[in-house]
């Protein structure tokens, strides 16, 4: 029977669904207020209310979200992940490629770094191509779920799972209890993405229209280097008479000007070669290895992280009247200016020789003083961040993953616990001095963090209030006709990842963890797999960009509509259900 705990339990959950559905009240104030409802009128204790503070797996959800973002401020995945992005390569080819790999470093880094290091890459690729990003996000965004579920640190939801199991006396799930499913779950969404999925998604081309359109020309002074490789060959030999988005306006050699360039012109050591092109085509030529230098004032600041930012002279600013070359822009602002736009206009000779005027746009090479010295000066307006980009440490960055994967075997192997491995690891970067101390806590998601720890006390309310049990006996009473523990398995799964979608991946979990381990112990089961599959159910959000946030996080620059999703995400869902479903029974010999 029902009692006043358990309906107050269910109209607090009504009041979740409703807030995070409709976005009324931020989501950690949400699961404060009802937390705190929950203890003020008695259905939980504190303890129960403070119990997630201690609880290990909120921590190492918590140390890990840290740790991918440390990783990705190193740059060490750009440069594992760059010999993806060939130009050469079919979009087939690309989607099986990107996804497999996405998907398999996805297993162990966290998604939301992954997503927001490989969405400039994958962008720029689809640019190169002339295909619409709207063919290409959303699988970047679904193969980071997919590699999500192949070991338990793979995605926060199933350390969190995790969290609840262990909080209620069973076992804790193993690194890779959860690979003998989500191996499988990878490698049929990696073939849905590439054979399915390529016909259904959109192919937006006002979005990649709108982009061009938006896109501002810049000139950018480049110089033949000595002993550069491009000596002595033709301009088309050297391969710079058709580079994508890019044009080489003229050639300066001492005081003669070239152009228009012939590509039969041939280069010399000491040519200073003009480009005009767009910004992210300006900053590919910057990063590229092809034998071009920039001019000394455009040297870029030699620090292990930096910014491309375009900023605007304004009217009050000591530039204006100035010589690109006389303004000790390194000097004064941390900065180097790589390129400039003059309202369209098509700026003649060396960029070093410019006369900056107000209203000048420059692309900017920025270190970390730049702001602050840049506001101390107000000589001009930031207008946008284009893109970071990295000098990679070699030391730096491959001590911390050794030390990463050091963690993850002793974890994986039981000499230590994944909470004792991570916090070792953590002394280790602090000893080593391999971040500093503001980036880790620039890192830290405090709302996130409380949404976790609050998050249990939700769960003990359900279980305390014996709403559990009362749901638990609907459940076995509506699947008793089929006389199946498979179908049990089914309709948790099921519940799950529509309530993932209605609301987040983390308020499904809460509200179904205490549900199905009252069904599975009134029914005499093993609990193990349909813990697993509350945690695939609830990572297995593909239908809406709002349930998972890396699917809100390509939802923009895809120029997606939210119908898209649906069209592409149901398909998969059922697959990810049918094979986790199937795979579970068989492995753990439900019948």
């Amino acid at each position: 029977m029902l009692t006043g705990g358990g309906i107050l339990v269910i109209l607090v959950i009504l009041f979740l669904v409703v807030s995070l559905y409709f976005d009324l009240i931020r989501p950690v104030l949400v699961f404060f207020l009802a937390s705190l409802v929950f203890l003020v009128s008695g259905v939980i204790d504190s303890k129960d209310f403070m119990a997630g503070f201690a609880n290990e797996q909120i921590v190492v959800v918590i140390l890990l979200l840290v740790l991918s973002d440390i990783v990705k401020k190193t740059g060490i995945l750009d440069v594992l992940l760059v010999n993806i992005f060939n130009p050469e390569i079919g979009y087939r080819r690309f989607l099986a490629k990107m996804s497999a790999s996405v998907a398999s470093i996805s297993g162990f880094v966290n998604n939301t770094p992954l997503v927001a290091i490989m969405m400039p890459y994958v962008y720029d690729w689809a640019r190169k191509k002339n295909i619409s990003p709207s063919k290409v996000l959303i699988p970047l965004s679904y193969a980071t779920i997919f590699g999500g579920t192949i070991t338990l640190v793979g995605t926060s939801t199933n350390l969190v799972v995790n969290g609840f199991a262990t909080d209620a006396g069973l076992p804790s799930l193993g690194m890779f209890d959860f690979t003998i499913v989500g191996v499988p779950l990878a490698f049929f969404g990696v073939l849905y993405l590439t054979f399915v999925a390529s016909r259904l998604l959109p192919d937006r081309k006002d979005a990649l229209s709108d982009f061009k359109e938006k896109s501002r020309e810049y000139i950018v002074e480049t110089k033949i280097a000595k002993g550069s490789h491009l000596i002595g060959k033709t301009v088309e030999a050297a391969g710079l008479r058709k580079l994508q988005g890019l044009f080489l306006v003229e050639i300066v050699r001492d005081e003669e000007r070239i152009a228009p360039v012939s590509p039969k012109q041939s280069l010399e050591e000491g040519d200073v070669l003009l480009f005009a092109g767009a910004t992210n085509t300006i900053i590919d030529l910057l990063q590229a290895n092809n034998g071009l230098s920039l001019p000394k004032y455009s040297a870029i600041p030699d620090q292990e992280q930096m910014q491309i930012i375009e900023v605007v002279i304004s009217a009050q600013s000591d530039l204006i009247g100035r010589i690109v070359k006389e303004t000790n822009f390194r000097g004064k602002y941390d900065s180097a200016i790589v390129a400039i736009n003059r309202n369209g206009e098509r700026i003649n000779g060396k960029l070093g020789e410019v006369e900056l005027q107000s209203g000048d746009l420059l692309l900017l090479v920025a270190g970390s003083d730049f702001e602050s010295r840049a506001n101390d000066e107000q000589d001009f307006y930031l207008i946008s961040r284009v893109r970071e980009i990295h000098n990679i440490n070699r030391f730096k960055s491959f001590s911390l993953l050794a030390g990463t994967v050091a963690a993850f075997v002793c974890a994986a192997m039981g000499v230590l616990s994944l909470f004792e491995s991570l916090l070792l690891l953590f002394c280790g970067i602090a000893a080593m001095r391999l971040v500093k101390f503001s980036d880790l806590k620039k890192s830290f998601d405090a709302d996130l963090y409380l949404i976790l720890v609050l998050s249990l006390s939700f769960g003990k309310a359900i279980s305390k209030s014996g709403l559990d049990q009362m749901i638990a006996e609907k459940i076995i009473n509506g699947v008793a006709p089929l006389g199946s523990s498979i179908a049990i398995l089914a309709v948790i799964y099921i519940i799950t990842n529509v309530l993932a979608m209605l609301i987040t991946n983390k308020a499904a979990v809460a509200i179904m963890f205490p549900i199905t381990l009252a069904t599975v112990k009134a029914s005499g089961l093993d609990p193990t797999p349909f813990i697993l599959a509350i945690a695939f159910a609830g990572s297995a959000e593909f239908m809406t960009p709002y349930g998972y946030q890396t699917n809100l996080m390509v939802y923009g620059p895809g120029g997606y509509k939210f119908k898209d999703y649906i069209k592409v995400g149901w398909g998969l869902s059922l697959i990810y259900m049918i094979v986790a479903v199937t795979i579970l029974s068989y492995y753990y010999e439900l019948k």
